[in-house]
């Protein structure tokens, strides 16, 4: 391994991270397409990338236990060579089976990379820990931002088929991450656990419960939104290149929400911040499945994501602040665990669209929005904890 600076190092974990998301997010606007090549309903469609987000979430704990057993910086390379490799191999085949496979392996890849890149960043031992760990952050987002748009232009300009060539960007970061990434000591791994709640108990502290379900709710209907936006404009007649705009603007404009929630966050308190973040994203989220203008849908799209991203950080120290002494699990409270849920809530309604109709499913995320908003309501407040 080669010496850099510590900057420079954060500077490519963000560039991973960055790397690992972008190949994650050329999927969702992609669906159209692979929905017509392999003859699949919109129900069917909605499932499998449904069932991917449970196992995006679900592996986390293994990759993190493995990342403890053979270190977090091989964790990344593996990370980055499975999203790298089998994401863009979708374009390649004609078998069913064969894509869901390569699927399954590319979301691996995300999966084991976050808790192993996140637990990195925090060993570099910047005085700023924080501050670091938004900059890595912002690597993630503006990959999931960014990949949405570009992707969907290179199919429309070289094909389905073509899409193997992306894997180059991919191990060209992890040749680098090989030489400039340092290995930190085994005895770096070992974190002495501090007493407190565990898990069953966490959940019996008040607010704990209102606040996963506020997460759940909300996660859910971005999930809907996100991920059946793409099929919506395609049963209108709209190009594929739509819904890499609706993708990649929106997050653009999440990655903004988020900063400017967590700032409100920290002025107003966590619970005002998720009442205004949810309510002001409802009327957007209504309107955009009420109308059928494509440049009205897309600004309140944009809006919709911007509002209910206001929450997407704070609400992790929100939950700090109801276990001041078992941060691990809050986190995975406010994270992993709530992610997971709505997954698999969303797993079940995806069997739904082919008996009512997509349009009417859109709706159920409103709902779920609305239900967010009104739980949000009813969280306590909080004093954080010096």
């Amino acid at each position: 391994m080669r010496k850099v600076s510590s900057k420079a190092q954060l500077a490519l974990s963000s560039l991973n991270h960055f790397t690992v998301d972008a190949y994650t997010s050329m999927l969702t606007p992609l669906w159209p397409a692979i929905m017509t090549i392999f003859s699949l309903s919109q129900g069917t469609t909605a499932f499998i990338a449904a069932s991917l987000g449970v196992i995006v979430v679900f592996i986390q704990p293994i990759g993190a236990i493995l990342g403890i057993k053979f270190g977090e910086k091989r964790m990344q390379v593996i990370s980055i060579l499975l999203s790298a490799i089998f994401m863009p191999l979708i374009g390649v085949t004609n078998s069913l089976l064969l894509l869901i496979i390569f699927l399954i392996l590319g979301r691996i890849g995300n999966g084991f990379f976050h808790p192993n890149a996140a637990a990195f960043v925090g060993k570099m031992g910047f005085k700023r820990e924080h501050t670091a760990m938004s900059l890595f952050s912002i690597g993630g987002s503006l990959g999931g931002a960014i990949m949405p748009v570009i992707i969907v232009w290179y199919v429309e300009l070289f094909g389905f088929h073509s899409m193997y060539l992306l894997t180059l960007f991919g191990l060209i970061v992890a040749i680098v991450s090989i030489l400039y990434l340092p290995t930190f000591k085994e005895s770096a791994d070992h974190v002495e656990q501090i007493p407190g709640f565990g898990l069953k108990d966490s959940l019996s502290v008040k607010g704990v419960k209102g606040l996963v379900s506020v997460i759940v709710l909300r996660s859910l209907a971005l999930m809907m939104f996100s991920n059946l936006l793409p099929l919506y404009l395609k049963q209108m007649g709209q190009s594929l290149v739509w819904g890499g705009y609706f993708l990649t603007l929106s997050t653009l404009a999440g990655t903004v929400g988020n900063y400017l929630g967590a700032i409100l966050s920290d002025k107003i308190g966590p619970k005002n911040v998720n009442v205004l973040s949810i309510f002001s994203a409802l009327p957007f989220a209504l309107v955009l499945v009420l109308t059928r203008n494509i440049y009205i849908m897309l600004v309140m799209y944009i809006m919709m994501v911007f509002f209910a991203f206001f929450t997407m950080a704070s609400n992790v120290s929100y939950m700090q602040e109801f276990l001041p002494h078992r941060k691990g699990i809050a986190s995975s409270l406010g994270m992993g665990i709530s992610w997971g849920m709505a997954s698999l809530i969303f797993v079940g309604i995806s069997s739904t669209i082919n008996s009512i109709g997509l349009h009417s499913v859109l709706f159920i995320g409103v709902f779920s929005l609305l239900a967010s908003a009104i739980t949000a309501l009813r969280l306590p407040k909080t004093k954080k904890v010096k």
